[in-house]
């Protein structure tokens, strides 16, 4: 029987809403008055000096940033679904902010108890995820990334352009993952027997 296909699912921006928490929590520091939207059209280089930046990386380490961060809608539901057709991994980046490793833990824990502990992987390159899909909003993530790569839409990547499948929310990853069941199972077929034609070619 041939092994179930695999999701690789990113955290922050895609599950959870960091980037509006991060937003509220520059604004705090500095005076601020930012929106998400902002994002859109903010050149961050030229907005935020080195100073800030560095102060703003040592409060996301502190602990309890990530912990309260709010659930993206219909997040629970679908990848509960998903959860019962995929074998779902759960491929954060959190290596540039390591003070949110036990955050990003207890939080996984409180909103996704159904998923494997064992399936969660705190990593920093997402090639070494070796799932059939991973879905990021970070595209260098996907680019690196050896399978299917799935754009999540966020507010910073909204304008880009991508040569990736591009899902805005949890209702349309319930529609290509759920609804197109037949058609991510071929997909993957086909992909595997194409990985395993070029793994015999090299060896040759």
């Amino acid at each position: 029987m041939p092994k179930k296909i695999s999701i690789a699912i990113d955290m922050d921006d895609v599950l959870a809403g960091t980037t509006e928490k991060m937003v509220d929590f520059f604004n705090q520091m500095n005076q601020t008055t930012y929106t998400p939207d902002d994002l859109l059209t903010l050149d961050l280089e030229e907005a935020f000096n080195e100073k800030q930046r560095a102060a703003f990386i040592r409060e996301l380490n502190q602990p309890g940033f990530t912990r309260d961060l709010a659930v993206k809608e219909n997040a629970i539901e679908v990848v509960a679904e998903l959860n019962q057709q995929y074998d779902v991994y759960i491929a954060t980046a959190a290596m540039e902010i390591p003070g949110s490793f036990q955050d990003k833990f207890a939080w996984l824990q409180e909103h996704f108890p159904f998923l494997d502990v064992n399936h969660y992987i705190y990593c920093g390159n997402k090639k070494v995820v070796r799932s059939d899909y991973l879905i990021d909003d970070n595209i260098k993530q996907l680019h690196q990334f050896r399978g299917t790569g799935i754009l999540f839409t966020a507010k910073f990547n909204q304008k880009i352009d991508t040569p990736f499948k591009r899902i805005d929310n949890w209702t349309k990853a319930y529609q290509h993952f759920i609804d197109d069941y037949e058609e991510r199972l071929e997909e993957v077929q086909y992909n595997r027997l194409q990985t395993y034609k070029q793994g015999l070619a090299l060896l040759k």
